[in-house]
């Protein structure tokens, strides 16, 4: 069962994406209005997916998802909004979003993301995706960075540069341990590594690193 935590300050839309999402398979165990209490329900609660609003009274949800990644939480975060603001979309990748959705997303669509993003993928609207690839483009004219290979330290191996480009591709670690014959438990170890080896927060960090140094899956292969 996936547990889900709602934080929305309409409450049409908590009561809306509460019906949309629950099933035999995910289970929201609490509601939220503004950032203070869906801290509150993730300590009471401890969800496994936290569906966040951007704009709320108060505490908003950039700031809120900020303080859950500073108490190390576990639980994937995927933003949601109404707006396709650069600033919001940047601040949600660099504070830890696993996923970040426009609210007009169906909801086939929304349960898939749900479903991925507790699987251990990544998921970004496809809309979005052109503005965080824009941004990063952007980001390497101005301060030009490494690309390919060139870009990994020596210790990153054969294995892990596959695993990173796949994860950059937005594959779950099920579908990474079928690509590559590996167990998933095997998957979740090398990304560990990964991260410690590249100093990055989280599988979303992987991503983005991927992209800024053109670390395409594309042509090797796999």
């Amino acid at each position: 069962m996936i547990k889900v935590l709602i934080a929305d300050d309409q409450e049409l839309i908590r009561d809306s994406l509460k019906i949309m999402v629950q099933d035999s398979e995910i289970k929201v165990v609490a509601t939220a209005a503004d950032g203070e209490s869906t801290l509150r329900a993730q300590q009471r609660y401890h969800p496994d997916i936290i569906l966040l609003d951007i704009q709320m009274p108060g505490m908003d949800g950039i700031t809120c998802l900020k303080k859950l990644r500073e108490k190390e939480e576990k639980m994937q975060v995927i933003m949601l909004t109404t707006f396709d603001d650069e600033e919001y979309i940047f601040d949600s990748l660099r504070y830890g979003a696993t996923g970040y959705l426009l609210k007009d997303i169906s909801q086939k669509e929304l349960k898939n993301a749900i479903r991925t993003v507790y699987d251990g993928g990544t998921l970004i609207n496809p809309a979005v995706m052109k503005t965080v690839l824009r941004i990063f483009s952007q980001m390497a004219n101005t301060q030009p960075l490494k690309t390919g290979e060139d870009a990994l330290p020596d210790s990153i191996h054969a294995n892990e540069l596959k695993i990173i480009r796949l994860i950059a591709a937005g594959l779950a670690n099920k579908e990474i341990a079928q690509k590559l014959s590996f167990s998933e438990g095997t998957v979740r170890n090398y990304i560990s590594t990964i991260l410690q080896k590249l100093d990055l927060r989280d599988r979303t960090q992987i991503a983005i690193y991927a992209v800024q140094h053109k670390l395409s899956a594309e042509g090797t292969g796999i």
